[in-house]
């Protein structure tokens, strides 16, 4: 790890912990999601920087495999914790198993790591353990506060336990650095929890510019087999959380008395776990008459899922609460408004009247207002969908990245001397 005068060295290699999801699994099924999205750009633009990563998670099938490549300084180590099909509660009582686990891999690999950087609460608890053992500086990002969910909830959605909400705060209490994706999520954090500001590193997510990016509409919409349709869209995991009902009533309310026959909503992501959340989904359009015109198309590969964007008039987000809205950041830089919930995390990527609309509560009329401005204004959509796309150019992953390895340069000095990678060998 060298260092030269006056310049503060970056780690050489990163032990990622993401216990309950590999940063390679499939997007918008179970719990899988913005999380996913940034722990494999990290790695990949960490691996850019030379700076090596190995991600270590949890073995979730027979057939899992001990490692995996992600980039060419990055892999993902596959260990056993329990059984396969575990919740997210479940996997509490694994986090011991996953603990030794992990510090028996890095002690019989002979690797040496810089840092620990942990993702959720979950990976916090192991994280927290293994900064003591391996004697490393450690930084966590939360993705999300039970506390603010709980704040927030979708009507008959079960709240987040309190035993969650108090380990976060005792992972906000021990963490060397908390990295948080606004200013907003960083204010929650001080407030709740007492985080002194010089342990929080505000830090936006990025966006793939290179995949994300503006498409002809009438090709896209022909691509996915919707020529001569308007498109709404919405993506990700099917959860009460993400207020998917409020689109579909607000859908009902723009097409009742047949208008808007053109019109359709794609719904793009799977269950989140076993709430059977598509299916009340299902049913709710067919109360509203708008089965014909709502199709639940599963999960979308990332590779297909900017044509879905880039087809849409607008992508919508009536979420309750979101600590980023990478989604929202996705769409916009292929061109497409949004019609989001005015809640912190998306506010902080909408621009309202600018780049889309931001709606305050989750009245289906008000987001109704929006879809029918948008589909009424000729010319709308479109210069709504030029201002995102100049807005997302400012979020790299890039940037991302190296903000965040600067920070972590700063723990460094912390760490035992002699602590560093001896080898970047996969």
């Amino acid at each position: 790890m060298a260092e030269a005068a006056g310049v503060r060295s970056r780690p050489d290699r990163v032990a990622m912990i993401t216990l309950h999801t590999s940063p390679t699994a499939s997007l918008g099924h179970n719990t899988n999601g913005g999380l996913n999205v940034y722990v494999r750009e990290l790695c990949t633009r960490f691996s850019d920087c030379g700076v090596a990563t190995d991600v270590f998670t949890r073995c979730l099938g027979p057939d899992c495999p001990d490692e995996e490549q992600l980039a060419p300084l990055s892999r993902v180590v596959y260990l056993p914790a329990g059984p396969f099909d575990l919740d997210k509660y479940q996997l509490l009582e694994q986090v011991p198993v996953f603990t030794d686990a992990v510090e028996e891999y890095v002690r019989a690999s002979g690797l040496r790591y810089d840092l620990i950087y942990s993702h959720y609460w979950l990976s916090g608890l192991a994280a927290c353990a293994l900064r003591c053992r391996l004697r490393l500086p450690w930084a966590h990002t939360a993705h999300t506060l039970a506390l603010v969910k709980n704040r927030q909830l979708a009507p008959g959605a079960e709240p987040e336990p309190e035993i969650r909400t108090d380990l976060e705060g005792e992972i906000s209490h021990c963490a060397d650095l908390l990295v948080v994706s606004t200013a907003a999520e960083g204010e929650e954090l001080r407030r709740a929890y007492h985080v002194p500001p010089d342990r929080l590193a505000v830090v936006a997510p990025g966006v793939d510019l290179a995949t994300f990016q503006p498409q002809p509409k009438a090709l896209a919409r022909a691509s996915i087999g919707h020529a001569g349709h308007r498109l709404f869209v919405f993506a990700g995991r099917l959860e009460p959380l993400k207020g998917v009902d409020v689109l579909l009533r607000a859908f009902g309310r723009l097409t009742e008395g047949g208008r808007h026959p053109e019109a359709r909503v794609l719904v793009l992501g799977a269950d989140s776990g076993s709430g059977g959340e598509q299916a009340r989904l299902r049913r709710l359009a067919g109360d509203l008459g708008v089965d014909d015109r709502v199709e639940f198309l599963g999960s979308v590969p990332q590779s297909r899922l900017a044509t879905y964007y880039a087809a849409a008039d607008a992508c919508l987000m009536p979420s309750y609460s979101e600590s980023f809205g990478l989604v929202g950041l996705e769409a916009q830089a292929c061109g497409t408004a949004l019609i989001a919930s005015n809640v912190a995390g998306l506010a902080s990527i909408v621009r309202d009247g600018v780049t889309g609309f931001l709606v305050d509560g989750h009245d289906p009329d008000a987001y109704a207002k929006r879809m029918r401005w948008l589909l009424e204004t000729p010319g709308l959509a479109e210069h709504l969908g030029d201002r995102g796309t100049r807005l997302a150019r400012a979020f790299s992953w890039a940037r991302t990245s190296d903000t965040l390895l600067d920070r972590f340069s700063g723990l460094l000095p912390a760490a035992q001397l002699g602590v560093h990678a001896t080898s970047r060998d996969m």
